[in-house]
């Protein structure tokens, strides 16, 4: 799949959709202000700008920026978004004194329920924009994590090769439900990025070799720890 269609361009439409040109995709900047659209194609020659709806008969993968409104009034009809891999990345509120929203239920979910026909991934929303400023090189060298959550797991290995094409490691997260947790990570990372005060941070998992013989006791069965079958290695 090499046709991008991003609905809604704001910052991360923008950036996200010029970094996926540059590594040879065909982008289509959809807006309803159609400025925005055409100046992120400006940034670059190969890519076509117009509204959202063309933007989202174009893609094969789009992207999916209008935070918190319905398709419904973003599109004039949802259908051509059907079987598609829907991408969003949103996250929730912080106020000017670090409080954040108390999240139940996750954006990818209602995302979901709005869009029954698609399949929608959370993926980027950890990622600060700045980030894709780096080189493939850069990006690389520093092991960024692009945490990944949905339903359907043939579009989980879509974005994971996705993100890998941009130099980002994909970590799949499990369903729609626990994007919850990447939206809390999400509100994390931008609060941390508000009391460090710079944008070029990033989160990376990374795992360790085990270690055979424990010398502390290792872990032992407690009310908090019912499960513990998949911390053994297969």
């Amino acid at each position: 799949m090499k046709k991008i269609g991003i609905i809604g361009t704001g910052n991360m439409g923008r950036v996200l959709g010029l970094a996926l040109a540059k590594k040879g995709y065909q982008v289509f900047f959809g807006a309803r202000d159609l400025e925005k659209s055409k100046y992120a194609a400006s940034l670059d020659e190969t890519t076509l700008w117009g509204n959202n709806q063309e933007a989202a008969e174009f893609g094969e993968i789009v992207y999916y920026s209008p935070r918190d409104v319905n398709p419904k009034e973003v599109l004039i009809d949802i259908k051509a978004l059907d079987g598609k891999v829907i991408i969003e990345s949103g996250n929730w509120n912080i106020s000017e004194n670090l409080d954040i929203d108390d999240i139940k239920v996750s954006k990818t979910q209602i995302l979901q329920g709005q869009l029954p026909n698609s399949k929608i991934v959370k993926a980027f929303n950890t990622i600060m924009q700045e980030i894709f400023e780096y080189t493939l090189t850069d990006i690389k060298s520093h092991n960024i994590s692009c945490f990944i959550a949905s339903d359907h797991i043939d579009a989980v290995n879509t974005v994971i090769k996705l993100s890998n094409t941009l130099g980002f490691v994909g970590v799949d997260c499990g369903s729609s439900k626990q994007a919850v947790l990447l939206e809390q990570l999400g509100s994390f990372i931008r609060v941390l990025a508000r009391l460090r005060k710079t944008p070029w941070i990033y989160l990376s998992i990374n795992n360790l070799d085990s270690i055979a013989k424990m010398q502390l006791g290792g872990r032992t069965a407690s009310m908090l720890h019912t499960q513990s079958n998949y911390l053994k290695s297969t």
